[in-house]
């Protein structure tokens, strides 16, 4: 007999979850490697900044985009972006994903040529959620 359970630590789940999606896609779209990226901003050795993605199949998702406050408006966000791009196309992207918030940075996204695809609006004070791709 089937049961359906509610969790709070999510570990074994997800681990189960991961398992079976992964066997679904493979069978389905072939064997897919996942590899990360991450390109940081450094002051001295300390990191004031920084991006980490992943490349799977041909698609950069950019998940953790940060600048320290000290370090924005000085372009560095730019060479940031671009410097994960250059490396995912170096390891056969061709599309790139982010998801940010409309406190956050989806003008700085649309000056670096991605191109909005969708939102989401509910969260709490009006925020909304943009979603953004680039073909690179």
């Amino acid at each position: 007999m089937q049961t359906i359970t509610v969790e709070r630590t999510i570990g074994t789940t997800k681990k189960a979850v991961l398992a079976g999606l992964g066997a679904y896609n493979d069978e389905k779209f072939g064997k897919q490697k996942v590899k990360s990226i991450a390109v940081s901003l450094k002051d001295g050795r300390k990191i004031v900044g920084g991006i980490v993605g992943h490349l799977w199949s041909t698609v950069l998702f950019i998940q953790y985009f940060w600048i320290d406050q000290k370090q924005r408006g000085k372009g560095h966000g730019t060479k940031l972006i671009a410097a994960i791009e250059d490396e995912a196309r170096r390891l056969g992207a061709i599309r790139a994903h982010v998801d940010t918030m409309s406190f956050q940075a989806p003008g700085f996204y649309r000056s670096c040529g991605y191109q909005e695809f969708g939102t989401i609006d509910g969260y709490p004070g009006g925020v909304t959620r943009h979603s953004f791709t680039k073909s690179l």
